[in-house]
């Protein structure tokens, strides 16, 4: 009930164009794209239909923004949980701290690229864009293991480009189960899922 008073609080700050766009990827996000309509998006962010238009094309035009918008978002989350671990074990231990928060908080819906891209109506741009988050992603987390190796909390066989996809699948396998199943348990999986790639290379090197 406060979270909702408080969204409500933030919306009515914000102008028409901010208004739209802050509901539609709170709605994106928590109930998909498919189950969201323009009436829907209209209505929740209190703008008239004139104003949608004024602004914006159409559902595709804002389900970009998303995509953009949670890309960048969820990386450059990931950059300050980098900047406070001084290994990949702090790093993995900060991250998974960090979802289960979220999930304590009911604010965790899965990742916020696969629900979007599991929907039925994404236009096919829609799939280069997720492309491009991918890749970002993946060359975030492969940087923080290049610098890792070069501190020596991983050893020099460690395939930095390789395992961040790993890491990545990881994620998004027990992120699925998660949400299949309301289960926070598969998270804790996750991080042993890690904690044992991690482990195991820095066996290997010593």
């Amino acid at each position: 009930m406060e979270r909702e008073k408080n969204e409500k609080i933030y919306l009515e700050s914000l102008g028409p164009r901010e208004r739209i766009i802050a509901t539609a990827l709170d709605l994106f996000y928590r109930q998909g794209y498919d189950a969201t309509t323009v009436n829907q998006i209209i209505d929740v962010s209190s703008t008239h239909k004139a104003s949608f238009y004024r602004y914006f094309q159409d559902k595709e035009e804002l389900g970009a923004i998303y995509l953009d918008w949670q890309g960048k978002t969820f990386n450059e989350g990931w950059q300050i949980l980098m900047k406070k671990a001084d290994t990949p074990k702090d790093f993995i231990h900060l991250w998974i701290s960090l979802l289960k928060r979220q999930i304590r908080n009911h604010a965790y819906f899965g990742c916020p690229i696969a629900k979007f891209m599991s929907s039925s109506e994404i236009p096919v741009s829609s799939k280069n864009k997720a492309n491009e988050v991918l890749q970002l992603w993946t060359t975030t987390l492969a940087n923080y293991f290049e610098r890792k190796k070069i501190e020596g909390f991983l050893g020099p066989s460690f395939a930095s480009q390789k395992e961040a996809k790993r890491f990545l699948k990881i994620f998004q396998g027990n992120s699925q189960f998660f949400v299949m199943t309301d289960n926070a348990k598969y998270f804790d999986e996750m991080k042993e899922e890690m904690m044992e790639i991690i482990a195991y290379n820095m066996a290997e090197n010593t």
